[in-house]
């Protein structure tokens, strides 16, 4: 499993360190609905240890007491919530099914549903109707004491209630929670949303706008590894207190279940999070990064266009209905993608330079430019043509003097020269 990917593959080639794992959990989720579920599953996913204490006698009641219709989100549900949807019908998530079980969502379906998902996770323990005695900071952990004496030494914590009483048991008033990036109105009116997209890990949409949240509005401020999910405050903002807030809050509690996870799994805290490492887990399990409604999730180049997308390059466009497009079947243009590759690659300039004749980029232009900036040899146009259907899922016949398109240069970008393994930071500054 490629390491860019899954930030917790040390679980795999360490067996003595999951059975240790085992034996002890290092994340503890509270509460329950979308939020709880999708944060705890996340981090069990992850490979880590956790308990999820359910105040209440049901897991998710927004789904399993009646029959719910939804019609947000069009083609962007993704991740844990698009495989839920999925799990109704048994068959894999896509984006014609999400649409199609929302229209008449069986609460007894969710339910069973739910109740499968969890039994293949032996590293998840639910505690239902668990009601807190006391939580407590004790050095770089927490300690949660339940009513009933059972008691948990854990590195990081989620409180996905939807009255935030174990934040509020904790530190005694939510005025003191605070995120790492602020966001502002107005950012929800601007593509791309300059250099904050490129940390995006929870995509929905606001009044048939698409958006992507930043990783850094979504967790604490500080080394304190007590996260929240519906109390977080560009959440409140977006909340519009109906079910129509269940893609929201899944979304959202699949990403801070993935970033508590990782402040666990290495011992850190949220200020040290890695911006690649969170979004690669998310892209392991099928989120979204970039809010492409024309990249469906069945799409061979699905992987491909969300980590190009989260490196600032082909955002897209802003279509008329207020979505964002990838287009792609559009040519690339130099001067699209020049800004970004110059800050990515050192070498990447001197190409560029090199090359000032180059307007719209053919496949001899892309290989010439992957040779240099990539440092590939003579064979690359040749393995190309070996795999261009196979492994590249290309159409049509391979021409090297043909135009490159967009999905054509994020795939092989991709592919040999990685860009979204180039850091960045929690602000979207490209860390070279």
């Amino acid at each position: 499993m490629d390491k860019r990917y899954v930030f917790f593959f040390l679980f795999l080639i360490i067996p003595f360190l999951g059975s240790a794992q085992r034996k002890r959990p290092e994340v503890l989720v509270y509460g329950y609905g979308p939020d709880a579920y999708a944060a705890a599953l996340q981090s069990a996913m992850s490979n880590l240890n956790t308990v999820w204490v359910v105040n209440g006698d049901r897991l998710m009641p927004e789904l399993t007491s009646e029959f719910v219709s939804l019609t947000n989100n069009a083609h962007l549900d993704a991740g844990i919530w698009a495989n839920l949807l999925a799990g109704t019908k048994k068959e894999k998530a896509s984006d014609s099914l999400s649409a199609a079980v929302k229209r008449r969502i069986n609460p007894q379906l969710i339910q069973n549903t739910i109740d499968s998902v969890l039994k293949t996770f032996n590293n998840l323990t639910v505690i239902k109707g668990g009601a807190l005695r006391s939580v407590k900071q004790s050095g770089k952990n927490w300690r949660v004491e339940l009513n009933d004496r059972r008691r948990f030494n854990v590195r990081a914590v989620v409180d996905a209630s939807i009255d935030a009483q174990l934040y509020r048991m904790a530190q005694g008033t939510l005025d003191s929670f605070r995120v790492r990036s602020d966001i502002q109105a107005d950012y929800f009116q601007s593509v791309p949303y300059e250099g904050l997209a490129r940390t995006g890990v929870s995509v929905g949409e606001r009044g048939g706008r698409g958006y992507t949240l930043p990783l850094g509005a979504l967790i604490p401020m500080g080394e304190n590894n007590l996260f929240l999910t519906r109390f977080i405050p560009v959440v409140q903002q977006l909340s519009t207190d109906t079910q129509a807030d269940v893609p929201l809050w899944m979304h959202v509690g699949q990403a801070v279940g993935a970033a508590a996870a990782y402040t666990a799994f290495f011992k850190t805290t949220p200020d040290k999070l890695d911006v690649r490492s969170v979004q690669g887990e998310l892209l392991q399990y099928g989120a979204r990064l970039i809010p492409f409604v024309d990249v469906p999730l069945g799409s061979p180049h699905f992987g491909a266009i969300q980590r190009v997308g989260a490196t600032g390059m082909l955002l897209g466009r802003d279509g008329e209905d207020g979505q964002l497009y990838f287009d792609a079947d559009k040519p690339i243009t130099a001067d699209e993608v020049r800004p970004v590759l110059n800050t990515l690659f050192s070498r990447s300039q001197i190409w560029f330079i090199d090359h000032a004749d180059v307007d719209t980029f053919t496949f001899a232009d892309l290989f010439s430019y992957i040779r240099f900036v990539g440092q590939r040899g003579n064979e690359l146009e040749q393995h190309v043509e070996k795999y261009w259907k196979r492994r590249y899922h290309f159409e049509g016949e391979y021409d090297k003097q043909q135009q490159v398109t967009r999905t054509h240069f994020a795939v092989l970008i991709d592919a040999y020269c990685s860009p979204f393994d180039v850091k960045v930071g929690l602000d979207g500054t490209i860390q070279r």
